[in-house]
C-alpha cells in the first residue's frame, strides 16, 4: 500500500517538473535565440508529453499490480 501512495505522490512531482522544465528552458532558450514564443510552446509540449509517459508508466505498473499471481506448480 506504501509503494501504491508513493509511486502516485512522485507522479505529481515528475509532473511538475516536467512541465515547469520543459516551459521555462523553453523561455530561457527563446530569450537567448530570440524566437519568442516558439520554444516556450515546444518546451510545454514536451514536458506534457513527458507527464502523460510517466501517468501510462504508473498505471501500467498499477495494473500490473492489480494481476492475481499464478499458482504455483504442483510438480515442484
Amino acid at each position: 500500500m506504501w509503494q501504491t501512495a508513493a509511486s502516485h505522490g512522485a507522479l505529481g512531482l515528475e509532473i511538475a517538473a516536467a512541465v515547469g522544465i520543459g516551459y521555462f528552458g523553453g523561455q530561457y532558450l527563446d530569450r537567448m535565440l530570440g524566437v519568442s514564443p516558439w520554444l516556450t510552446w515546444i518546451g510545454f509540449a514536451a514536458g506534457v508529453g513527458a507527464s502523460a509517459k510517466a501517468m501510462i508508466r504508473v498505471v501500467r505498473n498499477y495494473n500490473k499490480s492489480l494481476e492475481p499471481e499464478p499458482p504455483p506448480d504442483k510438480d515442484e
